[in-house]
């Protein structure tokens, strides 16, 4: 039991006040032995009582000698418990030794002290079993250590009996400060029982506070979980919901662009078999080749739900193979150029920008009907610029479709820019501005 600053203080208190009323008894019976002393009243004294007193000095000395072993064993004990040491209940079962022999001394007139023992088992007495168990022994010390209990088997004389034998204006002075004394320490205890009590109120009310708040608390967490849960259930469907966009996309992108190159190549082929086989001959080997490549970039999508397309390759070569592709295999020139210094970008980077290229592409040769496109990249410090224009048919109106809402969603995921220019008869161009995050040259 911690001890709390109003227990420890009416303890301490109490400590006191039985030291001043072994003082008091002790002054008594000090006092009248040396009346009768000083009036030569020996005789008339031992005829009124039954016993020899003990000498009054040795009263003083002794019971005081054992008050102040009391004292020292409440510091050390403190001493021992702060410090989680061993010794508590043996000290203890050493004060209950002390206390005897100070009611011994005071011939059974005071056990007023019994109190103060309890309340120093009460707050050093740590194991329940141990504690109840004192308690029960000090209260039965308490009740028996009385001097009309053993005053016909001990040979000693009752604080009564001096106190008889002074004059009634002073035996009245000391009747009221025994019974003030003795009034005082057992209100004293009182007080520290009633401190006790309402701290384990206290202490019960906090811990039903506590079980509320936690019972609040599992209720709250509970209802989190399961929102979490749901929470959780929305983003696996909205991921997976997102990897078949993702997909479409791609599929799309490999696709479109590699059927519409070969369907290019293929009305390319139709019109000059007939007078140049050999140059058709070779023309749809290398539009087989072509064919073979969206094959294995859809296979390799569909198996391992991403792109492949430069993850072997950098960026530029990657741009540059396909460029190659288009112009061997198709009617269609592609005319690129790339300034400033090239630039590592992320991957996320590098993926939107080939697809941004490879959809514009398409979409000039499959809706535009272009014969010649223009690609213009180029690289500044922060951000890459990419600029597709092709002289197909234009349009009046846009109507974006899936190429070109996917790659606005690309562009958007990195918080790029996108803009597109066409008339009718003047082709289109689209450009496309994207953020570099940690940019730096090529080696």
């Amino acid at each position: 039991m911690l001890e709390t600053t109003p227990i420890s203080i009416i303890r301490k208190l109490n400590y006191l006040v039985n030291v001043v009323v072994i003082l008091f008894f002790s002054f008594i019976i000090s006092s009248t032995t040396t009346k009768i002393f000083d009036g030569f009243l020996a005789r008339e004294f031992l005829e009124r009582v039954q016993y020899l007193p003990i000498i009054p000095q040795n009263i003083a000395v002794l019971a005081m000698v054992y008050m102040l072993a009391l004292g020292a064993s409440n510091i050390l004990k403190s001493y021992l418990l702060k410090r989680k040491f061993f010794g508590v209940r043996l000290l203890l079962l050493v004060d209950f030794w002390l206390c005897f022999m100070i009611v011994y001394y005071m011939n059974f007139s005071y056990r007023g002290i019994f109190l103060l023992l309890m309340m120093n088992i009460i707050t050093y007495a740590k194991e329940p079993h141990s504690r109840v168990w004192m308690l029960i022994f000090a209260l039965v010390s308490f009740i028996l250590l009385d001097y009309d209990i053993w005053s016909n088997r001990l040979a000693m004389l009752s604080l009564t009996e001096y106190v008889d034998y002074n004059p009634e204006e002073v035996k009245i002075f000391m009747l009221v400060g025994k019974n003030l004394l003795t009034s005082i320490n057992e209100i004293g205890f009182i007080g520290f029982l009633y401190l006790l009590l309402q701290n384990k109120i206290n202490e019960n009310a906090a811990i039903s506070s506590l079980n509320t708040k936690l019972r609040e608390t599992a209720s709250e967490l509970k209802m989190a979980n399961m929102q979490l849960e749901v929470f959780a259930q929305t983003m696996e469907e909205n991921a997976k919901m997102k990897e078949r966009n993702r997909l479409a996309r791609e599929i799309h992108d490999i696709l479109g662009h590699s059927l519409t190159s070969i369907t290019t190549g293929l009305e390319a082929c139709v019109s000059i078999i007939g007078f140049e086989p050999e140059v058709a001959k070779t023309q749809l080997g290398k539009i087989l080749e072509l064919s073979r490549k969206g094959l294995d970039e859809v296979r390799r999508s569909v198996r391992e739900l991403k792109v492949d397309t430069i993850s072997k390759s950098e960026l530029i070569p990657a741009i540059t193979i396909m460029v190659n592709d288009i112009n061997e295999c198709t009617p269609v020139k592609i005319d690129m150029e790339i300034s400033g210094q090239v630039l590592k970008l992320k991957e996320d980077e590098e993926q939107t920008v080939y697809r941004i290229i490879q959809e514009s592409i398409t979409n000039a040769i499959r809706h535009g009907k272009a014969s010649h496109i223009d690609l213009h990249i180029d690289f500044y410090q922060h951000v890459v610029k990419v600029m597709v224009a092709d002289n197909g048919k234009g349009s009046v109106n846009v109507e974006e479709g899936f190429g070109l809402t996917h790659i606005r969603e690309r562009i958007a995921m990195l918080n790029g820019t996108m803009m597109y220019e066409t008339n009718p008869g003047e082709g289109f161009t689209i450009n496309v501005g994207i953020p570099i995050r940690w940019g730096s040259a090529y080696d």
